[in-house]
C-alpha cells in the first residue's frame, strides 16, 4: 500500500499521514526502534554502573573520559538508527519496504554526512540563539529536514541544509504549526507514561536512600521507552513533511513556468 500523498495536503492532513505511515511501519521497524533505545540508555547505563546510587560519584563519572567514549558511541548509533528509520519508513511510504536489515545496510554510508550535518545544525542554532532567540527558532524549523535530505536525497551537509531552508522557505508558519501539534501530542504521551511509572514506584515504595537510584532507574527506563515508541514517529513526521513541502515546490515551480510562458 502506497501512502505517499499525491498532492499538497493540510496540516491535519500531514498529520493524518503521519499517523497512518507511523501505523503502517511500527510493527516493521522495531527492531531498528530496540538498537535505537538501547542507544539511548547507554550513557546512563555507564554513570549507574560507576556511579551507583551516590550523586556525587554519578557527577564524576561523567567526567571521565570513558564516558565520553560512551557518548560518542551512542551518537554514532542514534545518527545510523535515525537514517535507518527514515530509509525503512520512506520505503514503506511508497511501497517498497527494504526490511531492518537493509535499511541498516544503506544507512551505514550515511552516517558521516549526517555528523557534519548535525554539527553544521548545531552551530545554525546557537548563532541564531545568540543573536535572538527569535532567529534561533526560525533556523530550527528551516532546517529540520537536513536529516531528511542527506538520506534520501543523499546530499552533502551544506547541501542538505540549503535544501531545506528552500523546502521550508514560504511554508514555514505551516511547518512549524505542524511541528508544535505533533511535539505536543508526543509530549502528553510522555507525560502519560511518567506518570504511570511514578505511580508504580511509589506503590513499590522508595527508602530516600534509595530515592536518586530510582529516579536514574526511572529516567533511564523512560528514555528508552519513549525513544522505542516515538522514534518512528518522530521520522514520520519529517518524511510527510517533506513530502508535503516537495509537492508544494514542484506546484509553484510549475506555475511559475506556466506563467513566464503566458505573460499578462
Amino acid at each position: 500500500m502506497v501512502i505517499q500523498p499525491e498532492r499538497p495536503q493540510s496540516i491535519g492532513g500531514v498529520l493524518d499521514t503521519t499517523f497512518q505511515l507511523y501505523k503502517a511501519s511500527v510493527a516493521k521497524v522495531w527492531p531498528v526502534c530496540l538498537v535505537a533505545a538501547i542507544a539511548s540508555v547507554l550513557p546512563s547505563v555507564y554513570v549507574l554502573s560507576v556511579g551507583g546510587a551516590n550523586p556525587l560519584n554519578a557527577v564524576q563519572a561523567m567526567s571521565n573520559s570513558m564516558y565520553w567514549v560512551v557518548y560518542a558511541a551512542t551518537l554514532t548509533l542514534s545518527l545510523w538508527v535515525a537514517a535507518a528509520l527514515l530509509t525503512q519508513q520512506h520505503g514503506i511510504g511508497v511501497g517498497e519496504n527494504p526490511g531492518a536489515s537493509g535499511a541498516l545496510r544503506a544507512a551505514t554510508g550515511r552516517v558521516p554526512a549526517l555528523f557534519g550535518m548535525a554539527i553544521l545544525f548545531i552551530i545554525a542554532l546557537l548563532l541564531g540563539m545568540i543573536l535572538l532567540v527569535i532567529p534561533g527558532m526560525i533556523l530550527m524549523v528551516s532546517l529540520m529536514l537536513g536529516a531528511t535530505l542527506v538520506v534520501l536525497e543523499r546530499k552533502g551537509p551544506v547541501e542538505a541544509l540549503k535544501g531545506s531552508h528552500t523546502l521550508v522557505w514560504g511554508d514555514w508558519w505551516r511547518s512549524a504549526a505542524t511541528v508544535t501539534i505533533a511535539f505536543i501530542l508526543v509530549a502528553v504521551v510522555y507525560a502519560a507514561i511518567a506518570f504511570l511509572m511514578g505511580i508504580v514506584i511509589g506503590a513499590v515504595g522508595v527508602s530516600s536512600d534509595d530515592a536518586f537510584l530510582a529516579g536514574m532507574v526511572m529516567a533511564l527506563l523512560l528514555s528508552g521507552l519513549m525513544t522505542f515508541i516515538v522514534s518512528p514517529f518522530y521520522t514520520a513526521l519529517l518524511i510527510t513533511l517533506y513530502w508535503d513541502l516537495k509537492l508544494r515546490k514542484q506546484g509553484g515551480d510549475l506555475a511559475a513556468r506556466v506563467a513566464a510562458l503566458n505573460p499578462a
